[in-house]
């Protein structure tokens, strides 16, 4: 409950100050709840890699967002109505935006670990010809100096 209590307070900073055109005030409150936020996680032992992901990622959209607005779009006064884009802000917002991707990667990689794919190569166990051949009356028992002698794979 704290930890998001949080987090709404540093959004709500993060806003006031972009409303004023001040992004770097805007980053230090954003960044200082978030480093608040991992602290109180930590601390009471309640912290969530997956939630931190999501949280990472979203604050870094939100980023790319304001930086698209405030360096990537210029309204002119003439003619009414009109905007400037600017290559420089948008590619900004866009190189933020590819790496929010990183941590919602992360966590679809972590999940698609635990499910294991099934092999199509599976023996059945109803055909016997899949099963080979072991019963053989040439088999004999090997000694201790066999084993180690490297000449035979152990099976």
């Amino acid at each position: 409950m704290a930890g998001g209590l949080i987090l709404v307070i540093g959004f709500i900073l993060f806003s006031s100050c972009l409303v004023h055109n001040n992004l770097n005030l805007a980053l230090v409150s954003l960044t200082s709840s978030l480093i608040f936020w991992i602290i109180y996680g930590l601390l009471l032992d309640v912290f969530d890699l997956r939630l931190f992901s999501w949280v990472i990622s979203l604050v870094g959209f939100l980023l790319a967002l304001s930086v698209f607005f405030l360096f990537g779009i210029e309204e002119v006064p003439h003619p009414i109505g009109a905007f400037i884009f600017h290559t420089s802000g948008i590619a900004g917002a866009l190189g933020i935006s590819f790496f929010s991707f990183f941590p919602l990667l992360i966590i679809h990689q972590l999940n698609s670990e635990k499910i294991i794919p099934i092999s199509n190569t599976l023996i059945n166990k109803d055909d016997p010809s899949s099963i080979p051949d072991l019963e053989s009356d040439d088999w004999e028992c090997a000694t201790e100096d066999e084993l180690h002698s490297g000449e035979f794979e152990l099976s």
